[in-house]
C-alpha cells in the first residue's frame, strides 16, 4: 500500500489569503468611512438643535416686549458654538412686525446658519 495524500485539509493559498485582506480591509475601511460620517452628522444636528434653542430663546425676550420696544432689542451674547452670532432683523407692515433671528456660526470652516421667524401684532 502506497502513502496516500490527504487533500481534505489542504491549506489557503496565498493569492487567496491576499483576496481575503483585500475583501476584510474593503469592508472595515467602509464601515470607518460609515462611522466617521454619522459621526459628523451628529455634530451637525447637535449644533443645528443648540442654534434653534438659541434663537427660540431670542424670540420668546422679544414676545415678552411692550410692542413699541421691540426696534430697540438687542440681542444677548450667545458663546454656545464656534463663533456664534446673532442679529435680529425687523419688517413692520400696518400694526403688524416680523421678528426675524439670524443664527451663524462656523462649523469645520464653513460657516453655518439658521433662522428663525415670527410675527408680533400692536
Amino acid at each position: 500500500m502506497g502513502v496516500r495524500k490527504n487533500n481534505f485539509f489542504k491549506g489557503f493559498t496565498l493569492v487567496e489569503l491576499l483576496i481575503a485582506v483585500v475583501i476584510l480591509i474593503s469592508a472595515i475601511g467602509g464601515a470607518l468611512l460609515s462611522l466617521t460620517h454619522c459621526i459628523l452628522l451628529n455634530e451637525t444636528n447637535s449644533n443645528l438643535a443648540v442654534a434653534a434653542n438659541d434663537a427660540q430663546f431670542v424670540l420668546e425676550q422679544v414676545k415678552e416686549l411692550a410692542y413699541g420696544n421691540i426696534s430697540s432689542y438687542t440681542p444677548p451674547v450667545f458663546t454656545n458654538l464656534n463663533n456664534e452670532n446673532v442679529t435680529v432683523q425687523r419688517t413692520y407692515d400696518s400694526g403688524l412686525v416680523e421678528v426675524t433671528v439670524n443664527v451663524e456660526w462656523e462649523q469645520r470652516q464653513r460657516t453655518m446658519w439658521f433662522n428663525l421667524s415670527t410675527r408680533i401684532a400692536d
